[in-house]
């Protein structure tokens, strides 16, 4: 399964139909959700719905909420999946950067544009039908005229109309909340900077120029947290959206969101309204994320339509008992593993302190102890991303990743002696609570790993996402602090790193504040790339920036691996 049109619905009596208006990922740490139920023939009340897909090597994400070109006709039934629990932020998109608002906010939300495809990088439409570019500084977009919001108040289901757009570019790219206050949440501010003017010409046509011309705004505009909210209610919530509650998430998507909880339970209908069929009448959350037992037993008993174990005995298992029951399709998931430091100041200003805590995880035992072989290495560009990135064998000729572990840990702990390392004592380790409540003795085997190879007591503290996230804003991993973090890092939501390297990596753009490894090369190229329109250079020039952030040791985000999801839904 590659993209959107290799995915099923699969239901008793139906042998296959296509899942319309659907996420196309899930929440934080797995791209797909393993073994898919088949049903009985005599169980017509639920559909067994497939996970989002993430692409047999691509990763997908909430940007690709689009549904397949040609659907079945049949309809009904609720799917029922597992939600990543107490990992949310805020229900504004525009200033979230949590990987389960984003899946929430494909359910519910339409972007301009989204991705049809990862595998072919292959765009289509979202609130805009269509788009034309007449010169490269002016792009087009013609609205649906059969997209309506979800009737709840103050939207109240009015037909989406071009100021929409209009000012869901314009609130970006200001990066302003409506008293005018500047709020560096806006996380994605800097990818709307070349808009010149963005302006309504007739109901249904909304138009941007740009100062320069810009490779990736198409692009930006499909991204997972580039849904469109009704102006009417950002007034209305704006300052409310912290709080978060069902009635809060209002779009044009093809399901309603009713029921909320933190906890990580939610549920909801169909959008009646949608511009285009909608096979399941609902979608229900169950907080199970971290609990496998309870996930199996609720998997068995058709509580939940999609199950991805930890172990593999449980995979063969399942296979076996419920043969011609059940699906398998490995994928990768959406979201990287790896942790961040702030290179801005003492400790993690120092490069060979960051080398060698990087060159001391040990990832392959991590793939085999931890995921079952269930992974991939990864550099600084992923494999999911692999048209962009240097290839395995000339990533494992970098220091760690090479084969060599003796050499490995050796150069580490010289590393980490002459520089001070012995002189910090304590290393806190920060693990999200729920990376650790999936891989159940992860922390344990990270610190240890750390304390054989560096000498240093690494101690685990197991904390939200939410406090991890507060704590990189404050540049909290550094700058006088001598802690650490590892977990799942933000989804890939791009076929194309160019943008996020640019975002990332260059140190004239916001982002790059929470790591603060400035390398002078990686400037130059990441500049180069946002005015490349040739994409065999973009590709070239990502390699050589992935290969000068692996001579930095990652430059502040220690990339390990690609988790491997036991199973996703496939042909059968």
């Amino acid at each position: 399964m590659s993209d959107l049109d290799n995915y099923w619905l699969r239901k008793s009596r139906i042998s296959r139909r296509r899942l319309l208006g659907s996420s196309a990922a899930v929440g934080i740490g797995l791209g797909a959700l393993g073994l898919v139920g088949c049903g009985d023939d005599d169980d017509d009340d639920d559909a067994e719905p497939t996970s989002p897909p993430t692409g047999g090597t691509t990763a997908a994400s909430p940007s690709a909420a689009a549904s397949p070109s040609a659907v079945a006709k049949q309809k009904g039934g609720v799917g029922h999946f597992v939600s990543a629990n107490n990992t949310w932020d805020t229900f504004d998109v525009d200033r979230s950067r949590f990987s389960p608002v984003a899946w929430l906010m494909g359910y519910t939300n339409l972007g301009v544009t989204q991705w049809q495809s990862f595998t072919n990088s292959k765009l289509e439409g979202g609130i805009a039908e269509t788009w034309e570019q007449p010169d490269k500084n002016t792009t087009t977009f013609k609205i649906r005229q059969n997209v309506y919001w979800h009737n709840k108040p103050p939207v109240n289901g009015r037909q989406a109309v071009a100021d929409d757009v209009v000012q869901f570019i314009l609130r970006n790219k200001n990066g302003k909340t409506s008293d005018g206050v500047d709020d560096p949440n806006f996380y994605r501010k800097a990818a709307y900077q070349n808009v010149d003017k963005v302006e309504a010409v007739d109901k249904f046509t909304a138009k941007v120029t740009f100062s320069k011309p810009d490779p990736f705004f198409l692009t930006t505009l499909a991204g997972s947290y580039s849904k469109v909210q009704a102006p009417e209610a950002i007034k209305a919530f704006e300052k409310d959206y912290a709080n978060m509650k069902a009635d809060l998430v209002i779009g044009t998507g093809a399901f309603v969101l009713k029921d909320w909880s933190a906890e990580g339970k939610s549920s909801w209908v169909r959008h009646d309204k949608f511009h285009e069929q909608v096979n399941l009448d609902g979608i229900n959350w169950l907080p199970l994320f971290t609990d496998q037992s309870a996930q199996e037993a609720a998997f068995r008993q058709k509580q939940i339509d999609i199950f991805a174990p930890t172990q593999n005995a449980v995979i063969e298992a399942l296979n076996k008992e419920l043969q011609g029951k059940i699906t398998e399709t490995k994928v990768f998931s959406g979201n990287p593993q790896a942790g961040t430091y702030y290179g801005g100041a003492a400790p993690w200003n120092n490069p060979n302190l960051i080398g060698a805590i990087f060159r001391a995880f040990d990832r392959r035992s991590l793939v085999n102890s931890l995921l079952q072989g269930k992974a991939a290495l990864a550099g600084n560009i992923p494999p999911t991303q692999s048209a962009f990135g240097i290839t395995e064998k000339e990533l494992i000729t970098f220091p760690g990743y090479l084969e060599d572990r003796a050499k490995e840990e050796a150069e580490a702990k010289k590393m980490w002696d002459a520089n001070g390392g012995p002189g910090l004592g304590e290393i806190i380790v920060d693990i999200p609570d729920i990376w650790e409540g999936l891989y159940s003795g992860g922390s344990a085997l990270i610190t240890n790993q750390l304390k054989k190879v560096l000498g240093n007591t690494f101690t685990a503290k197991i904390e939200p996402y939410s406090t991890i996230t507060g704590k990189l804003v404050k540049q909290q991993y550094g700058n006088g602090k001598n802690n650490i973090w590892y977990g799942w890092i933000t989804e890939i939501s791009d076929p194309e790193p160019t943008l996020l390297n640019y975002l990332q990596w260059n140190s004239s753009q916001p982002q790059f504040q929470q790591f603060g490894v400035k390398i002078d090369k990686v400037d130059t190229l990441t500049a180069q790339s946002m005015a490349e329109f040739d994409i065999a250079k973009r590709q070239e020039t990502a390699k050589e920036v992935e290969r000068e952030l692996l001579k930095a040791y990652g430059a502040g985000v220690h990339y390990s691996l690609v988790a491997l999801a036991p199973a996703s839904p496939g042909t059968t």
